[in-house]
């Protein structure tokens, strides 16, 4: 187990929506769902989908360095908050949730967590992974954390 994980981990108790909700709020966490394509055989193909989520630093704090100890209070925000809304039983689904990038990401720090199949990575998108993005989409809109798009952001 990461430290990262470690660290998010002490954010998924008992009371964890509650301390959620108030990470998401005071990093303003916010999500957007991209479509996740894959080329077989020359087409392209959908093959999940990617939740990305994205905080800012606290208000009045500078961005000095990568991978800051700011940087690094909202990305662990950020992988409480996706531990929290993968589902917990196997499903044919899988989640992949990005490696910290300590690169300096103005103004904001991300994770994405990948939605796929759990066995043929290439398989095109069903109703398993639509019922997955359904149900983690659910639990950000449970925290309070906003959806943005491209086209409204």
């Amino acid at each position: 187990m990461t430290v990262q994980d470690k660290e998010a981990n002490l954010l998924n108790g008992n009371d964890a929506p509650t301390r959620l909700k108030e990470e998401a709020q005071r990093f303003q966490v916010r999500w957007e769902t991209l479509p996740d394509h894959y080329y077989v055989k020359g087409q392209r193909r959908q093959i999940g989908f990617v939740i990305v989520l994205a905080g800012t630093h606290e208000a009045g704090v500078e961005h000095p360095e990568p991978g800051c100890e700011h940087c690094r209070n909202v990305r662990r925000a950020l992988r409480a908050i996706a531990q929290w809304i993968i589902p917990k039983e196997r499903r044919d689904s899988s989640y992949d949730i990005t490696p910290y990038d300590q690169a300096i990401h103005r103004p904001e720090v991300t994770l994405q967590i990948g939605i796929r199949h759990r066995s043929g990575f290439d398989r095109e998108v069903d109703a398993c992974e639509v019922r997955c993005l359904r149900e983690m989409t659910q639990r950000l809109r449970e925290l309070g954390v906003r959806e943005t798009n491209r086209d409204t952001a």
